[in-house]
C-alpha cells in the first residue's frame, strides 16, 4: 500500500475537480482520496507537498525501435527520412540493438510522466519489445509493423503470411501476458501494405479484439501516392477495407478531407496528434480543434526519438496548444483541453478509459507527481496553465504505474540509468558499423538491472 499525501490532485474527473488531498493506493488501484487520511501499520508514505499529483500521462503512438536513431536522420521529409535513413537503420538492428532501444526509449518516457504508450515496431524481432515493456512496468500496446510491397517497402519488405503468421505467433505468446500487455495490429501505412495484408490485419484484430494501429495522412506525399495506387484517398482506402473502426488509432492524420474527418467521427476512430514530429519532418499542422468540434477522439504522442527528438509528454501538450492558437486564435485549445488530450483522451483513443486517465477511487493507479519548484513553475498557481505551458519532463519526480513505484524521487527504480546508456551508446556504434558494412552481427550483453543477481 501507498499513501500519497498533502498533494494537489489534478484529477480530471468528470467535475475537473483538483483537490488538495492524500491519494491511497492498494493492489494497483487508487482505493482512497480524501483529506486527512491516516497512514496504515508499514504502509510507504509519499509526501506531495507542494507539488501537483495528476493522472499518468498518455502516449497514443511511439517507435521504441527508433530510439538509438536520434540525431542521425535530422532535416528530411517524411519519405526521404524513411527510405534514407530509417529503414536502413531498423534493417540492421539484433536483438541486442533492439533491446538496447527499448530500454532506452522506456527508461527516457517513464521518467518524464508516461505511463501508457501505443507502440509501433519495426517489421521483426519484435518480442524483444514486449521484454522491455514487461520489466519496465509500462502499460504497453504494440507489435511488429507490417509492410508487403516490395517496391515501397525498401529493405522492410517482408512476404504477407509470413508477416501475419509472426503477427498471430505474438499474440499467442504476448497479448495478456500481464493485465499490461496488449498487442495491436500495426500495418505501417498503405504505401507499404497490400489490399491482402489489410484484410489479414483485420481478421487478426478481429478474431481476437485487439487494436489497429496505422499512420495515415501524415504528409502530402504520402496521401498523393496512395490515391495514385487506389484511385483513393488514404482514409477512405481504409474506410473501404473496413478498417475504420471504434478500435482503430490513426497515427497524424494531417491532411483529412471533410468526409474522411466525418467518417473518423461517425466510426469513433482515434487520431493521434504528434505535434513535434510533424513540424521536424514539416508534413503540417492537424487542425485538431475542429476535429475535437466534430467530436472526434484525439489523443497526443511524441512519435519516435528518430524524428522529434524528444520523448516529453509535456512538450507535446504545450506544442498542440500553441500550434491551434496561430490556426484558430488565442482561445483555440485552452490548457485544461490540452492536458485531457494526454490523459482522458489518450484513454478514449486506446478504449481503457475506464481503467486509466483520471484520478478516481476504482480505476488503476497511474498516478504522476510533478514538482514545481523550478522558477518556471513555482508561481503559477493554475494547474492547467502550470502543466501545459511552464512545467516539463524535468520537473516529474515519482510514477506509479499499476500501482508499481517505477520512479521514486527522480530516478528508474527498474533501470540503471547508466548502464542503459553505456549499453545504448555500445549497441549504437555496433549497428552503424553493421549499417556501413552490411553485416549483421549481435551486439554486447544487456545490462543487469537493478537488484538483479548475477
Amino acid at each position: 500500500m501507498t499513501l500519497i499525501s498533502d498533494a494537489q490532485l489534478v484529477t480530471m474527473n468528470e467535475r475537473r475537480e483538483v483537490l488538495h488531498a492524500d491519494l491511497r493506493i492498494e493492489n494497483g488501484k487508487i482505493v482512497e482520496i480524501g483529506h486527512g487520511l491516516v497512514p496504515r501499520g508499514d504502509e510507504k508514505r509519499v509526501s506531495a507537498k507542494g507539488c501537483f499529483v495528476i493522472p499518468g500521462l498518455i502516449q497514443a503512438h511511439t517507435h521504441l525501435c527508433q530510439t538509438l536513431f536520434r540525431g542521425l536522420a535530422d532535416d528530411l521529409e517524411l519519405l526521404d527520412w524513411l527510405q534514407k535513413k530509417i529503414w536502413p537503420l531498423e534493417k540492421a538492428h539484433t536483438e541486442e540493438s533492439l533491446r538496447a532501444s527499448a530500454q532506452i526509449g522506456l527508461m527516457e518516457m517513464q521518467c518524464l510522466g508516461t505511463t501508457a504508450i501505443l507502440d509501433m515496431g519495426t517489421v521483426a524481432l519484435h518480442h524483444v519489445v514486449f521484454e522491455e515493456a514487461e520489466r519496465s512496468g509500462m502499460r504497453y500496446w504494440g507489435g511488429n509493423c507490417l509492410m508487403d510491397i516490395k517496391a515501397t517497402s525498401g529493405p522492410l519488405y517482408r512476404e504477407r503470411v509470413e508477416s501475419l503468421n509472426y503477427c498471430a505467433q505474438l499474440i499467442r505468446e504476448w497479448h495478456l501476458k500481464t493485465p499490461l500487455l496488449q498487442y495491436a495490429v500495426s500495418p505501417r501505412f498503405s504505401i507499404s501494405c497490400s489490399d491482402k495484408l489489410m484484410r489479414g490485419a483485420l481478421k487478426l484484430q478481429q478474431e481476437h479484439g485487439l487494436l489497429m494501429h496505422t499512420h495515415a495522412s501524415e504528409n502530402k506525399k504520402e496521401v498523393a501516392a496512395i490515391k495514385k495506387r487506389t484511385g483513393l484517398n488514404n482514409v477512405q482506402y481504409l474506410q473501404n477495407l473496413g478498417l475504420l473502426t471504434d478500435r482503430a488509432v490513426i497515427a497524424h492524420g494531417i491532411h483529412l478531407t471533410p468526409s474522411e474527418i466525418k467518417a473518423i467521427v461517425t466510426r469513433q476512430t482515434g487520431v493521434t496528434h504528434c505535434p513535434s514530429s510533424n513540424l521536424k519532418l514539416a508534413s503540417g499542422v492537424a487542425p485538431i480543434t475542429r476535429y475535437l468540434e466534430q467530436g472526434m477522439k484525439v489523443a497526443l504522442g511524441s512519435d519516435g526519438a528518430a524524428c522529434n527528438n524528444n520523448m516529453d509528454p509535456f512538450l507535446e501538450m504545450r506544442l498542440a496548444a500553441l500550434l491551434q492558437k496561430q490556426l484558430f486564435g488565442p482561445t483555440a485549445l485552452p490548457a485544461i483541453q490540452a492536458f485531457e488530450l494526454a490523459t482522458l483522451g489518450g484513454a478514449r483513443v486506446l478504449n481503457c478509459a475506464d481503467q486509466v486517465g483520471s484520478l478516481v477511487v476504482g480505476k488503476r493507479a497511474d498516478v504522476v507527481i510533478v514538482r514545481r519548484n523550478h522558477p518556471s513553475v513555482a508561481t503559477v498557481d493554475d494547474p492547467y496553465s502550470a502543466l501545459v505551458y511552464s512545467s516539463s519532463g524535468r520537473d516529474v519526480s515519482d510514477v506509479w504505474i499499476d500501482g508499481r513505484h517505477v520512479v521514486e524521487n527522480g530516478a528508474h527504480a527498474i533501470y540503471d540509468a547508466a548502464a542503459v546508456t553505456a549499453f545504448a551508446r555500445r549497441e549504437l556504434a555496433g549497428l552503424l558499423g553493421r549499417l556501413s558494412s552490411g553485416r549483421n552481427l549481435s551486439g554486447c550483453s544487456a545490462p543487469k538491472l537493478k537488484n538483479q543477481s548475477s
